[in-house]
């Protein structure tokens, strides 16, 4: 929210000013991608072939995401059987994942990749028959957030602003994203009053994973923590309220839940100016995501 504080500062000195809004993001829908690491799709039983299962995390989003906020699982087995306790299978990120993000001169530079590793698993017993077969899942649950940034349109007459001004009231407007699998999209400006504005936009869920309140670790057995976001509204301006948000000294924030994957969030911003400007708004929105990957393990008989 700092970056987005000194992008709203920057657009409110000075009369009749036009903000030029570029892309400060690589965007993208993606934040941390799950892929099994030199995945071994055959093993032997009888407590005599030890393997490791290692999970990748690469941050393709535009969030850094510190080693304790990320929990990796394994299931589809029975810890027990394959020489593990329940707690083994579950393991914080060994390293931070670094988050995508642009260079100086516009490139863009990827994170290294974090390997959480389970390693020593070894099939105890003996199967019946020559082979079997489990489905091993690995989920990851962590802490995200998804910045974005638009403008609105501040006319001295909201009701019959003169023709030519530097920006239009009442149409869509231009949005920007940080590379997350959360987005905002359909930023609308509309004028409501002689000295107020309304603007609305939708938060969706564009990635493949599940959404959860933050910091609730993917609880799935708390329903209301499900599909839940902290949303932080900041434009630089008093006298901003927001639906359901809580009014603070610089925005609007608090929790809204999303239904079938989206939410529509409606503002209104009290405008009392003798200028014509163009001001930057950011959005901020804190949330917990899960996603999973899955192969398939055969155990063969050692015919011991």
């Amino acid at each position: 929210m700092i970056m987005l504080a000194l992008l709203v500062a920057c657009a409110a000195g000075g009369t009749k000013k036009q903000v030029s809004l570029g892309s400060p993001f690589v965007g993208g829908t993606q934040g941390l991608v799950l892929s099994f690491q030199d995945f071994r799709s055959e093993v032997f039983d009888g407590n005599r072939d030890p393997f490791d299962i290692i999970v990748n995390l690469q941050n393709n989003g535009e969030n850094l995401v510190k080693k304790e906020n990320v929990i990796v699982s394994l299931s589809g087995i029975n810890p027990v059987e394959f020489s593990k306790t329940e707690q083994d299978l579950v393991k914080n990120a060994a390293d931070d994942a670094i988050e995508t993000r642009k260079d100086s001169q516009g490139g863009v530079l990827l994170g290294p990749p974090v390997f959480t590793e389970f390693v020593g698993l070894n099939h105890k017993g003996s199967i019946a028959g020559a082979s079997a077969q489990f489905t091993i899942r690995a989920d990851v649950c962590y802490l995200y957030r998804t910045r974005a940034a638009s403008k609105l349109c501040i006319r001295n007459n909201l009701l019959t602003p003169p023709a030519g001004g530097i920006c239009e009231l009442n149409e869509d407007k231009p949005f920007f994203n940080s590379g997350a699998p959360v987005q905002i999209a359909s930023f609308k400006e509309t004028v409501r009053a002689k000295d107020k504005i309304g603007f609305t936009f939708e938060i969706k869920n564009v990635g493949q994973g599940s959404l959860f309140e933050r910091n609730s670790v993917c609880d799935r057995s708390q329903r209301q923590k499900e599909n839940r976001v902290y949303v932080t509204i900041a434009t630089g301006l008093n006298g901003l309220s927001c639906t359901g948000l809580e009014t603070t000294a610089v925005g609007a924030e608090g929790f809204v839940t999303l239904y079938g994957g989206s939410k529509i969030v409606s503002c209104a911003q009290t405008v009392s100016t003798a200028s014509d400007f163009e001001q930057l708004v950011g959005v901020e929105v804190v949330y917990d995501y899960e996603e999973m990957i899955q192969n398939t393990l055969t155990v063969k008989s050692s015919g011991e």
